[in-house]
C-alpha cells in the first residue's frame, strides 16, 4: 500500500481487534447548522470602487454585525488607497502571492479573469477565520439580508450557489439566450456562500486556476464533483439580466419583492451609468427585458445609478492593467501568447512588476513571433491587433503572407497614429525574396540527420553551397519548407510514399526499394542517391552517464525504436517478442524502447506501454533526447520493421552503425539494401514479416559475449564506410547536380529567348533544302515546257548532282565549324564559372551586405514615420484636451517639444535617404570592383596552369607516385596518396596559417630551426625561404620517400645558399637509439612505434641532442624555434632533446594528441607535467596567456576524442 492510497496513514490502533470483535462505535458530537460569524468579500481594481463601495454600504446596512472585506487588487507600488474603502482591506500580498507572480497573472488574464483567479485564495485566507463567506461580484447591491438563506449550510453541505434562472429561457430569438446561458454558466459567481468543509473545493479551484488563469469555463457549473452543495431557489435572490423577464417585480414599503419574496440582491452586470435605458448593454442588440415595459425595473435601476454617482462615479475608468506605462491597450490574444510563454518559462518580466518600466516586454511583444512574421515585418503585438479585430481579419485575411503590404501599411499609419501599435512594434517590410546567383551551385534547406548526410556528401563534391535558395538547384531536405520561384527543387526523402509537392522538379531517394516502391504507387520515377554512412566515434563517457540514468550497470542493453504513428509498419511489438524469446530466463538484459508520437496517436501508445508494463526488463523513453540516449546506452540495436518501414528506419539504423552499435534489422526493403549480410544481421522473413525466432537467436548470440559484438560493431562500421564513402556520394550528387542545373539553364533559356535559340538551328534547316528535288510540273504558256525541263534535267543531272556534293560539303564545314566554336565557347564559359566562383561569392556578399545596409535605411524611414504618426497623434490629443485643462501653458510648451521632434524626425528622414543614395553609389562601386577582381583571378588562375604545365614538362618525365601543388611556400610535391595535405593546398594557399605565423614571429636571424616531422618539406622549405642563407634549418624524417621528395623541393623553391643551411636526418627522433618499426600513416609519410607492426618496415631512432651536438655545420649556434609535428609521439621525440633544450631554451611548436600519448602507454597528464620541469609554460597556439596542465586536458576532451592541439612550449619567463 502506497501512501497515495486510502488508508496509508490510518494508525495501527483502528484496526479491528483480534477475534472479529467490533470496537464500540465512536460518539462525535451533534453537528452545528451555525457557521460561525458571516464575513462579505468582494474583489475588485480601482476601477470598480464606486461599485465595490455601493455593495460594502448595502451589505453592512442589511447585516449590521457583520464584516466586510475588499480584495484591492492592485500593484504592491500602486498610489495610497483613495478615501471611501471599506474597513477593512486586503492585497494580493496578504493571500501569499508573490509581487511578481501577481504582475504575471494582471498580464495573462483580463480583468473577469484576475477576479476569478484571485477568488479562491481570498475565499480560503477568509474561511481560516471560521466563519461563512459571502462572495460578491462588484456589481451586486443588497437589499435584505441573507442570514435565514445561510442557516442551512454544514460541514456536509458547506456551499450555496444560486442559479442564474428558475425556469427554461423561451426560444424566442431574444438574449441572453439558452446559448448565452451555456456560456455562462448555469450558476451565478456573482453571489454565493462557503463556510468550513468548503476547502476541497477551494482547492480543487485554484489548482485548476493555477494550471490556467485564463480558463473561462463555468467553475460552479462543475461544484457537485468536490463537494454537496445547497442551490438557493429563492427568486429574490440574484436577481439579473437572465431572469428579469421570469419574475415579478413589485415595490412595497418594506422594499422590493420578486414574486413575492423579498428581494435580497440584484445583478447589474453590463448596467452602465451612461446608458441607464438598458439594463446590460452586453445584450443591447435584442434584450429580453426593456426598462421602459417595466417601471419598476427601471426604478431599481435608477436607484443604483445614483448610489454608483454618490459612491465617485464620474466617467468609465480603465482597468489598471488594462494599459501599459507607455499608454498602449494589451490586445487580449497577447495575454493568451504571454500566458504561453509564461507556462513555458520564456516570458519575459511583467510590466507591473515594482520598478518595471516595461521595456523588457515591450521589447518581446514588439518582436517577431516566428519567422513569418519576421520575414512580413510583423510582431507579435501587431498579430495580436489584427487577432482581436474582426474588421482587420476581413480586410486583411493574410496578414504575413499574401497581405503583408497592406497590413504593414496599416500598421505604420493607421495603426500607431491611433495608438493601437506602438512604434516599435513596426518591424521593417516584408522581406524580398532572396537573390538568385545564376552559377552552378546547391541550396540545402532542412535541418536534422538526412540533411547532415547531404551536406556531408555536397562537401565532398565540391560544389558551392548555401543554407537559402541562393543557387538555382535546390536540394530540400523537409517536404514542407518554402521555396521561391524560379528554382530547381530537388525532394531529398528516405522514402517516395508521400505526395509529391507541385514545385518539385526531381525526387531523391536512398535506395532501389525506395524508388521501386514509388514507381509501383504511380508517382515519377525518383532518383538512387546513395548518401555517406554517419560517422560517429561512440562516447564512452556520455554512454555511461546514460546508462546510470538508466540505473544500467553491466547489463546487455538492446535498443529500438517505435513511430506510434506508423505502429504496423515499425512493430515494435514484435521487438519485444523477439526479446522476450530470446531472454526469457535472464535478467541481466534490458529493453530500451524511445517511443515518439504519443501525444498524437494516443491509442498506440497505450498499447505498447499495456504490453510492455509487466516485464521490468523493458524500458520506455518518451520525450526529447530519447532516441539519443537509446542510441548511446545500446550495446545493439533492433529493428523488425515490416514491408517498406525500413525506408523510414534507415537513417537511424545507419546513425548507429556508424557510431560502432551492431545492427539487427528485418532482410528486406532498404535496410537490406544498404547494409547487405556483411553490414548488419539481417532477420530473414516472409513477404516483409521478420521471423521473430530468428531474430531472438541473433540476439541471444550477440548478448553472449558482448565484447564480440563491439567488435563486430566496429567492423561493420568500417566495412558500411568502405562501401558508402562520402567520395562517392559526392561524385553521385555532383553528377546529379551538374544535369539539374543544365536543365534549369535549359528552361531558364528557353523561358527567356524562346524556342529557337539554338544557334545552329537556321543551318541545319538549311541543310535539308539540298534535298528538295526541282519541281518540272510547274504550269507554263508553253505545252512543251514541262518535256523540255525534263530533257534539260537530264542532260545537267551529272553537273547537279556534282554541284550538290560541293554545297553538301561546304554546308558540313560550316557546321563543323559552328559547332566547334559553340563547343570551345561552352567550355570558356563553365572554365570562367568555375575561375570566378570565389570572387562572384564575395561580390554576393558584398550585395547582401549593401542589401543589408539598404534595407537598414528602409527601417529607419519606416520607423521615422511611425515615430511621426505617433507625435500626430499625441499632438491631437494635446489639442483635443487643451480647451478643458488648466494646465494650458504646460500642454502649449510640450507641443512645441514635440513639434522640434517632428522636424527633426524630417531631418533624420533627409539624411536617411541621403544615406540611401550614398548606399546605391557605394553598390555599384563594389560591383565595377567585383567585376574587375573577377577577371584578374581568371588571368591568375591562367597563369597558375602555365606555370605547373611548363614546371611538368621541363622537369622531364613526371613522377608518377606525387603530384605538384603551389602554396605559399612555393612549388611542392606531396605524395599523390596523400590524404591531407595534398587536397587542402590544392584549395588554399597555406596550411596551418596560425603555426606558421607563430614560427615566423619566433625565428632568429642566426639561430636554428628544427624540423621534426619534416615530411615533404613544408615548413623546410618555407623557413628557408625566410632565412635567406643567415641561419640554418635541421629536417628529420625518416621516411625514405618523403626525405627524397623534401630534397626536391628544396632543390627547387630555394636559391643556391652557402653551405651548411640545410642538415637532413633520416631517423625517427626519439628518446633513445636503436630501432622502431614504421607503418604507412593515413595522412603521408610513415607512422614509427616502439612494437612491431603488422605491416611496414624498420626505421633508425636517434636522440637529437646527440646527433646536433656533433655535427659540424650546427658549432656555436643555438635553437631558437624547434617545430615537431609526430602526433602521439611527441615527448619522445622532445625527451631525446632535452639537452639542447634546457642549454638553449629555444621555443617548442607542436602538435600535441592524447588519445595518441595513451595509445603509447603513456600518460598526458605526466607528459605535460614534465615539460614544466623542463621550464616551459603551455600556450595554446592563438593564444598568449598559458594555462594549467588541467586545464588543458579538459578543453581537449571535451572536443571530443582523438581531438590534437597546437601547443606553444613558450620558455618560463618569455612573453614573446
Amino acid at each position: 500500500m502506497t501512501d497515495s492510497q486510502p488508508g496509508a496513514d490510518r494508525p495501527e490502533s483502528a484496526a479491528p481487534p483480534p477475534g472479529g470483535d467490533q470496537p464500540e462505535e465512536l460518539q462525535w458530537p451533534a453537528e452545528s447548522a451555525d457557521g460561525g460569524d458571516l464575513v462579505g468579500c468582494v474583489l475588485a481594481a480601482r476601477d470598480r470602487l464606486p461599485a465595490a463601495r455601493v455593495l460594502a454600504d448595502s451589505f453592512r446596512r442589511h447585516h449590521p454585525g457583520a464584516r466586510f472585506v475588499l480584495l484591492l487588487i492592485e500593484a504592491a507600488d500602486a498610489e495610497p488607497d483613495p478615501d471611501g474603502l471599506p474597513a477593512e482591506v486586503l492585497r494580493p500580498a496578504d493571500l501569499g502571492l508573490a509581487a511578481d507572480e501577481f504582475a504575471r497573472l494582471a498580464v495573462s488574464c483580463t480583468a473577469d479573469g484576475l477576479r476569478t483567479a484571485l477568488r479562491p485564495l481570498l475565499l480560503q485566507h477568509l474561511l481560516a477565520g471560521g466563519g461563512t463567506v459571502l462572495c460578491f461580484e462588484p456589481s451586486v447591491q443588497v437589499y435584505a439580508p441573507f442570514d435565514d438563506l445561510l442557516s442551512g449550510l454544514c460541514p456536509r453541505r458547506p456551499v450555496a450557489v444560486v442559479p442564474r434562472v428558475l425556469r427554461a429561457l423561451t426560444a424566442d430569438g431574444l438574449r441572453p439566450d439558452a446559448g448565452d446561458l451555456a456560456r455562462s454558466g448555469a450558476f451565478d459567481p456573482a453571489c454565493f456562500a462557503v463556510r468550513p468543509g468548503a476547502e476541497p473545493l477551494l482547492e480543487a479551484w485554484a489548482q485548476q486556476l493555477r494550471a490556467d488563469p485564463a480558463a473561462d469555463a463555468p467553475l460552479l457549473d462543475g461544484i457537485g464533483v468536490h463537494v454537496d452543495h445547497e442551490v438557493l431557489r429563492d427568486p429574490g435572490v440574484g436577481l439579473s439580466a437572465f431572469n428579469a423577464a421570469q419574475r415579478e417585480l413589485t415595490a412595497e414599503a418594506d422594499g422590493y419583492r420578486a414574486d413575492g419574496s423579498a428581494l435580497r440582491s440584484a445583478h447589474f452586470a453590463g448596467f452602465q451609468p451612461q446608458r441607464p435605458w438598458l439594463l446590460s448593454t452586453e445584450y443591447a442588440d435584442r434584450p429580453r427585458v426593456l426598462l421602459s415595459e417595466d417601471p419598476v425595473l427601471a426604478g431599481l435601476c435608477a436607484g443604483y445609478r445614483t448610489a454608483l454617482v454618490e459612491a465617485g462615479y464620474a466617467r468609465e475608468e480603465p482597468y489598471p492593467f488594462d494599459v501599459l506605462p507607455g499608454g498602449w491597450r494589451i490586445p487580449e490574444p497577447l495575454r493568451t501568447e504571454y500566458l504561453q510563454a509564461w507556462s513555458a518559462g520564456t516570458a519575459p518580466a511583467s510590466p507591473f512588476e515594482p520598478g518595471s518600466d516595461g521595456a523588457e516586454f515591450l521589447d518581446w511583444a514588439c518582436a517577431p513571433a516566428d519567422a513569418r512574421q519576421r520575414a512580413a515585418g510583423g510582431s507579435r503585438w501587431t498579430a495580436a491587433v489584427w487577432s482581436a479585430d474582426p474588421a482587420l481579419r476581413r480586410e486583411h485575411p493574410d496578414p504575413f503572407g499574401t497581405g503583408a503590404e497592406s497590413f504593414h501599411e496599416w500598421c505604420t499609419g493607421v495603426g500607431v497614429a491611433s495608438g493601437r501599435v506602438p512604434a516599435a512594434a513596426v518591424q521593417r517590410g516584408p522581406a524580398r525574396e532572396a537573390a538568385l546567383v545564376d552559377q552552378l551551385g546547391v541550396a540545402i534547406l532542412g535541418s536534422g540527420r538526412l540533411a547532415g548526410l547531404v551536406r556531408a556528401a555536397v562537401h565532398a563534391s565540391g560544389l558551392a553551397s548555401a543554407d537559402s535558395a541562393y543557387y538555382p538547384v535546390v536540394l530540400r531536405c523537409e517536404p514542407d519548407l518554402p521555396v521561391p520561384a524560379g528554382r530547381y527543387v530537388v525532394d531529398v526523402c528516405p522514402s517516395a510514399d508521400r505526395e509529391v509537392p507541385a514545385d518539385t522538379a526531381e525526387t531523391w531517394v536512398l535506395s532501389e526499394a525506395a524508388r521501386v516502391l514509388a514507381r509501383g504507387s504511380g508517382e515519377p520515377g525518383p532518383r538512387v542517391v546513395r548518401l555517406p554512412v554517419p560517422q560517429g566515434e561512440p562516447d564512452p563517457v556520455a554512454g555511461k552517464a546514460v546508462r546510470d540514468g538508466l540505473d544500467l550497470s553491466a547489463e546487455f542493453a538492446v535498443g529500438a525504436f517505435a513511430d506510434h504513428g506508423t505502429e504496423r509498419a515499425d512493430n515494435a511489438l514484435g521487438a519485444v517478442n523477439a526479446f522476450r524469446t530470446a531472454f526469457d530466463d535472464r535478467d541481466d538484459v534490458r529493453l530500451l524502447i524511445a517511443a515518439s508520437g504519443s501525444a498524437a496517436h494516443p491509442e498506440a501508445a497505450e498499447r505498447l506501454r499495456l504490453a510492455t508494463a509487466a516485464d521490468p526488463r523493458v524500458v520506455l523513453l518518451e520525450g526529447d533526447g530519447a532516441a539519443e540516449d537509446v542510441l548511446a546506452a545500446a550495446d545493439c540495436v533492433l529493428s523488425l520493421h515490416r514491408g517498406a518501414a525500413g525506408e523510414h528506419n534507415v537513417l537511424r539504423l545507419l546513425e548507429a552503425a556508424g557510431a560502432g552499435v551492431p545492427v539487427v534489422a528485418g532482410e528486406h526493403g532498404a535496410v537490406a539494401e544498404l547494409f547487405g549480410p556483411a553490414g548488419a544481421a539481417l532477420v530473414p522473413g516472409a513477404s516483409g514479416e521478420p521471423d521473430v525466432d530468428a531474430a531472438a537467436d541473433l540476439l541471444r548470440g550477440l548478448a553472449e559475449d558482448p565484447e564480440a559484438a563491439g567488435e563486430l560493431g566496429e567492423r561493420v562500421r568500417d566495412q558500411l564506410v568502405s562501401v558508402h564513402p562520402p567520395a562517392a556520394a559526392g561524385e553521385k550528387v555532383r553528377a546529379r547536380v551538374e544535369l539539374a542545373y543544365r536543365t534549369w539553364r535549359t528552361k531558364w533559356a528557353h523561358d527567356s529567348h524562346g524556342q529557337f535559340d539554338d544557334p545552329l538551328r537556321p543551318l541545319v534547316v538549311a541543310r535539308h533544302a539540298l534535298h528538295r528535288a526541282p519541281d518540272v510540273g510547274v504550269g507554263s504558256r508553253n505545252a512543251m515546257a514541262p518535256a523540255l525541263r525534263k530533257a534539260v534535267l537530264k542532260a545537267l543531272g551529272h553537273y547537279d548532282e556534282h554541284i550538290r556534293d560541293v554545297l553538301r560539303s561546304v554546308v558540313d564545314g560550316v557546321e563543323r565549324t559552328a559547332s566547334e566554336v559553340l563547343r570551345r565557347q561552352h567550355e570558356g564559359e563553365d572554365g570562367d564559372q568555375e575561375a570566378v566562383r570565389g570572387e562572384l561569392a564575395r561580390l554576393a556578399q558584398l550585395h547582401e551586405q549593401s542589401s543589408a545596409r539598404l534595407a537598414g535605411v528602409d527601417d529607419g524611414v519606416v520607423r521615422a514615420r511611425a515615430d511621426l504618426a505617433d507625435q500626430h497623434r499625441r499632438l491631437r490629443d494635446l489639442e483635443s484636451g487643451s480647451g478643458t485643462d488648466h494646465r494650458s501653458d504646460a500642454l502649449a510648451e510640450r507641443m512645441d517639444s514635440l513639434t522640434s521632434a517632428v522636424e527633426r524626425l524630417l531631418d533624420r528622414m533627409d539624411v536617411l535617404e541621403q544615406r540611401q543614395a550614398a548606399a546605391h553609389e557605394q553598390l555599384e562601386s563594389a560591383q565595377a570592383a567585383g567585376r574587375d577582381a573577377a577577371n584578374a583571378l581568371q588571368r591568375t588562375e591562367v597563369l597558375q596552369r602555365i606555370v605547373l604545365r611548363e614546371h611538368e614538362r621541363s622537369s622531364g618525365s613526371a613522377d608518377t607516385g606525387s603530384a605538384p601543388v603551389l602554396c605559399d611556400a612555393g612549388l611542392l610535391r606531396l605524395p599523390a596518396d596523400d590524404a591531407v595535405l595534398l587536397p587542402w593546398l590544392s584549395s588554399n594557399q597555406e596550411w596551418d596559417a596560425d603555426v606558421s605565423a607563430l614560427i615566423d614571429s619566433l625565428l632568429e636571424p642566426d639561430g636554428v630551426f628544427v624540423d621534426v616531422g619534416a615530411y615533404a618539406g613544408y615548413q623546410t622549405v618555407r623557413v628557408l625561404g625566410r632565412l635567406g642563407g643567415t641561419g640554418t634549418v635541421v629536417a628529420v624524417e625518416p621516411c625514405s620517400r618523403s626525405m627524397q621528395l623534401l630534397k626536391h623541393n628544396v632543390e627547387v623553391n630555394v636559391p643556391a645558399a652557402p653551405g651548411g643551411e640545410l642538415v637532413l636526418v633520416e631517423a625517427a627522433a626519439w628518446d633513445g637509439v636503436g630501432s622502431l618499426s614504421s607503418e604507412p600513416a593515413a595522412s603521408g609519410g610513415v607512422s614509427v612505434g616502439s612494437t612491431a607492426a603488422e605491416s611496414g618496415g624498420v626505421v633508425p631512432a636517434v636522440r637529437l641532442d646527440k646527433e646536433l651536438e656533433g655535427h659540424a655545420a650546427l658549432q656555436g649556434r643555438r635553437l631558437s624555434v624547434v617545430h615537431v609535428d609526430v602526433g602521439g609521439r611527441v615527448h619522445r621525440a622532445l625527451g631525446g632533446l632535452v639537452r639542447l633544450l634546457r642549454r638553449d631554451r629555444p621555443s617548442v611548436v607542436c602538435s600535441f594528441t592524447p588519445s595518441s600519448i595513451e595509445q603509447l602507454g603513456d600518460d598526458p597528464a605526466a607528459v605535460l607535467r614534465e615539460f614544466g620541469t623542463w621550464g616551459y609554460e603551455l600556450v595554446p597556439v592563438g593564444r598568449t596567456t598559458p594555462v594549467s596542465a588541467d586545464d588543458l586536458l579538459r578543453a581537449v576532451h571535451s572536443a571530443g576524442p582523438g581531438r590534437t592541439l597546437k601547443l606553444w612550449l613558450r620558455p618560463t619567463g618569455r612573453t614573446t
